[in-house]
């Protein structure tokens, strides 16, 4: 959505209004937010930014533990989105992908047993089927307790 400045033309007074287009917003290379409590600092990134409407993307949030002061590398994230203006979430259900497990492990991938390197979570699956204002819902859960954050981005 562009925003639009009036500009009244003053060359010859004849009072006339003309509207001229601002620059497009410039979108951030990442959306960086604390957790609601503060636990957790989270940076997050679109894959492609900004998504193309109505096709598949993904989410990839990089997870600090602020008490330890280190990446979250075994903890749990959540990842999913919702629109609020129309009460209504995503047509699809991301997933997060399971850590790096070690080598020849042939159990299910758990949080512990399997880190995220880097506190690196990547959710494939993300796909926003309307322009507008969409809110990524952040939940984390690690060695410093639960927390949440949201983060407003804008489907164009």
């Amino acid at each position: 959505m562009k925003a639009w400045v009036f500009v009244a033309l003053l060359g010859g007074c004849t009072g006339q209004i003309q509207a001229v287009p601002d620059e497009e917003p410039v979108r951030p290379a990442s959306y960086e937010r604390r957790t609601q409590v503060g636990r957790y600092s989270v940076s997050v990134r679109l894959m492609p930014d900004p998504p193309v409407l109505g096709e598949l993307f993904q989410v990839q949030a990089t997870v600090q533990d602020n008490r330890l002061e280190k990446p979250l590398e075994t903890g749990v994230v959540t990842l999913n989105a919702r629109m609020p203006q129309h009460d209504h979430g995503m047509e699809t259900r991301p997933r997060v992908r399971p850590g790096v497990c070690p080598e020849g492990d042939t159990d299910p991938p758990s949080p512990t047993r399997c880190p995220h390197p880097d506190g690196v979570y990547v959710a494939d699956g993300f796909k926003f089927h309307m322009s507008g204002d969409w809110t990524l819902m952040v939940g984390v859960d690690g060695p410093s307790g639960q927390d949440t954050t949201t983060i407003v981005v804008n489907q164009p």
